[in-house]
């Protein structure tokens, strides 16, 4: 016991967590739980929730998470049967035949005897120090880091669903202006050519004209391109990679998102899985460091034996033998590799509170960002609406005086590019608004929830008790 009694106590430092009282910026008003668990519903967007219902279910990358998490819970299953005693069983059979011959006897009389033998050999560790329940809290810890992360996965799909869903929306409908654009450039150009017929307009004009024609054609293409490339990916991402881009309708509508519930920054300890998984690695560490100190501890061991033998025919009848030992290993020899091992894991410990301590600034981080660009999205959008009807209002202006030979060609030019510009940064700008709010929920942690089995098509669902299995906050440094 003096061995185990010169073994070094540790303690995690506790993690230095400090948070605001409030966000800078508030968009919305309180929300409750559900508003968040499935945010994408307050979208009102029913093939946004198509898309994200069949990315949840049929994915590579839910699925991924899904079997992750069955991993996570076998190998829980086997870190807390250790605990329980072990051993084998062993059987065998043995028939034995012969002749034996006496007196007149000139044919022997057969004997045949059946022998069957079984035997059993337990072995049980008591846990004296409590290292065994160390073991069984730290993979109840991993099981819920699994469990977090199993959630952060599903997280991250959904927002990268609904972005890439706004994203293709926004190329659309750049792609459809790009087309007008090219419209408008075709007309002006046919003007000029009869213009430059009747010797009413330079050669010079006509040219740059068609040099305009060139670039809008152009522009049509590269959108054109990038839009099958962001159907391509939701195809993926919704678990239908091989279906052709056709068979992805899309709208090329942006409508006003919803508002981003307020909330408080204090939340986040409870609503982001990833925070909640950098805790639950540090309860699996401080688990880990109580093992490996304890495996400095003597550690007791009961061992048993029995076996029974039965023979049948001659000579027969029924044998057993049983005993029970136990034996105490020292490990004194191995103790420099022990402390070793103890101050390497101990440094472990320190770096997952660190981690958590990192979780929680970058979560608040993503939040507050999150929060004060959408806050600031509706004014910029206002001012981007507004500059696209004045700069139409003059590029219609100038069309007509083009028409009738009040404006020259410059003007027109560049108020129909002022035009062009200010369309296009209205509609990128609608489409990031979109994305914005989709990066504030899930920077706020919705998208989960903790209730809610994992599932996979064709498996059967995992409960995940994440309440019931969280450490007990008298192991865990963040108690």
């Amino acid at each position: 016991m003096a061995v185990g009694g010169c073994a070094p106590g540790i303690k995690l430092d506790r993690p230095q967590i400090a948070l605001p009282t409030a966000y800078e910026a508030t968009p919305g008003a309180a929300a409750d739980q559900v508003a968040l668990d499935r945010w994408w519903d307050r979208f009102g967007d029913a093939q946004l929730v198509e898309l994200v219902d069949r990315a949840l279910a049929d994915s590579t990358d839910a699925r991924t998470a899904y079997f992750r998490l069955r991993e996570a819970r076998a190998i829980r299953d086997q870190s807390l049967s250790q605990r329980l005693p072990t051993g084998n069983v062993t059987g065998s059979a043995r028939i034995q035949s012969g002749e034996q011959f006496s007196g007149a006897d000139l044919f022997g009389t057969t004997l045949t005897s059946k022998t069957y033998s079984a035997a059993f050999s337990p072995s049980w560790e008591i846990d004296l120090f409590g290292r065994l329940a160390a073991i069984g809290r730290g993979a109840r810890a991993n099981y819920v880091v699994a469990a977090y992360d199993y959630h952060a996965a599903r997280i991250s799909l959904a927002a990268d669903v609904a972005s890439a869903l706004f994203d293709a929306r926004g190329l659309l409908v750049q792609r459809n202006d790009a087309t007008e654009t090219r419209r408008i450039a075709e007309e002006l150009a046919a003007t000029s050519r009869l213009g430059l017929a009747r010797g009413l307009v330079s050669g010079a004009d006509t040219a740059r004209l068609e040099s305009d024609v060139a670039t809008a054609r152009a522009e049509v293409v590269r959108l054109d391109t990038a839009l099958h490339n962001a159907k391509r990916s939701l195809l993926v991402l919704t678990g239908r990679a091989d279906a052709p881009t056709d068979s992805l309708g899309i709208e090329a509508q942006l409508d006003a998102p919803p508002a981003v519930p307020a909330t408080l920054p204090a939340l986040l300890l409870t609503r982001r899985p990833d925070i909640l998984s950098a805790e639950a690695r540090v309860a699996a560490a401080t688990a880990q460091v109580k093992v490996d100190r304890l495996a400095l501890f003597p550690q007791l061991t009961l061992q048993g034996s029995g076996s029974i033998t039965h023979t049948v025919g001659a000579l027969g009848g029924t044998n057993g033998l049983w005993s029970l030992a136990s034996g105490i290993t020292l490990p004194i020899l191995d103790r420099p590799r022990l402390m070793a091992r103890l101050r390497a894991t101990e440094a472990q410990g320190q770096q997952a509170v660190v981690a958590y301590e990192a979780a929680v600034q970058a979560a608040f981080r993503d939040a507050d960002i999150a929060l004060f660009t959408v806050t600031n999205d509706r004014p910029r959008l206002a001012d981007l609406t507004r500059a696209e009807e004045r700069s139409r209002f003059a590029f219609d202006a100038a069309r007509r005086g083009y028409g009738i030979g009040l404006t020259d060609l410059t003007t027109l030019l560049q108020s129909e590019r002022t035009w062009r510009a200010a369309r296009t940064a209205l509609t990128i700008a609608r489409a990031q608004a979109l994305t914005n709010v989709v990066s504030a929920f899930r920077a706020l942690g919705g998208g989960w929830n903790p209730a809610a089995p994992a599932t996979a098509p064709g498996h059967p669902p995992v409960p995940l008790p994440i309440a019931a299995e969280q450490p007990s906050t008298s192991t865990s440094p963040l108690s």
